[in-house]
């Protein structure tokens, strides 16, 4: 009897141990489950001061704070963020208003623009060399812009402005990386771009700017935009994201020489450099933001007449007269 008795309750503290093992396992599995963080949020960024709020946002733990993973990939251009979109590498991209309205008809997800970091007001510029003074001197030289980006949109206002057409110069596709050795190699007469790399292209005497983004106002306008999929799986996230570019911009005013420093460090110039491009653009804040979203037909307007114009220059086939919302709208 005492061995029936030992077997079964040898039986029961094996049952018990059995089941303090499954509990144990699952107890883990729940713990890690609730320490791994949710996927990031992957946004295409190229180098432009006013995008650099985003990164200072994450050096300081901000996106963190508002309950966001974001991975910002950095990039080399406009048109390299704007590629990495819709080829399905990221959720959204910095861009100007241009880009995001290529982006769906060059096989984009729908997206949004959700938040507007900037108006260009003299920061996108065209440099030409000497003895080229003015727009006007651009009929038969050659021109160097991203002819599928913001360049070729700068340069046909530009020209627009002054009676010429983009059929009165010789257009080369140049992207931003290899403006500044195109023009010293004699390639091109003139060169479509914006900083950090038209700071380093005026360092040399032989350049200068003739035409800039401040007499086109308001028309260059630089943007966040994320996907309509990306959104619609994370409740809140465009109010989170305008909450940590607030306390960026914050951090910037109240400790404005270390903010100004870690920017102008990551876009390769120096703070004097920095705080100068600073001046051409007109930074948004929240509230500002806000302001601009509530109305936000005013946004579409400008969608409809860059995406005329972007037909006008073959860039893109679209009909612009039913061109889909792409303005983020919290009522919607």
């Amino acid at each position: 009897m005492r061995s029936v008795a030992c077997i079964h309750t040898i039986d029961r503290v094996n049952e018990m141990g059995y089941r303090a093992l499954i509990c144990l396992v699952l107890f883990l599995l729940i713990q890690a489950c609730e320490k791994q963080p949710p996927p990031p949020i992957k946004i295409a960024i190229n180098p432009w001061p006013g995008y650099e709020f985003l990164y200072l946002a994450k050096e300081k733990g901000f996106f963190q704070q508002v309950g966001l993973n974001v991975e910002l990939l950095q990039l080399v251009s406009l048109a390299d963020a704007q590629r990495a979109y819709t080829k399905g590498q990221v959720d959204g991209l910095t861009s100007t208003i241009i880009e995001a309205v290529q982006a769906q008809p060059m096989g984009g997800k729908p997206l949004k623009i959700v938040l507007v970091s900037d108006y260009s007001n003299g920061g996108d510029v065209i440099i030409a060399s000497s003895p080229i003074t003015d727009v006007t001197h651009l009929k038969g030289k050659v021109v160097g812009a991203e002819i599928t980006s913001l360049g070729i949109y700068v340069l046909e206002r530009a020209l627009k402005k002054v009676g010429l057409s983009l059929s009165d110069v010789s257009l080369v596709n140049i992207e931003q990386s290899q403006g500044e050795q195109a023009l010293l190699d004699g390639r091109i007469d003139a060169f479509v771009t914006y900083p950090p790399v038209s700071v380093a292209i005026l360092r040399h005497k032989q350049y200068q700017k003739i035409f800039g983004s401040d007499e086109i106002p308001k028309e260059v306008i630089d943007t966040v935009s994320l996907s309509q999929e990306v959104i619609d799986r994370h409740p809140g996230l465009v109010g989170k994201l305008r909450k940590a570019w607030q306390m960026s911009l914050e951090y910037a005013q109240t400790h404005k020489k270390e903010a100004h420093q870690l920017m102008a460090q990551r876009e390769g110039i120096s703070i004097e450099e920095f705080d100068g491009i600073l001046e051409d653009l007109i930074i948004l804040s929240s509230e500002e933001q806000q302001e601009l979203f509530d109305s936000a037909d005013v946004l579409q307007r400008a969608v409809v007449s860059v995406c005329e114009t972007m037909v006008y220059v073959r860039s893109i086939e679209a009909d612009c007269d039913h061109y889909p919302d792409i303005i983020y709208r919290s009522n919607k």
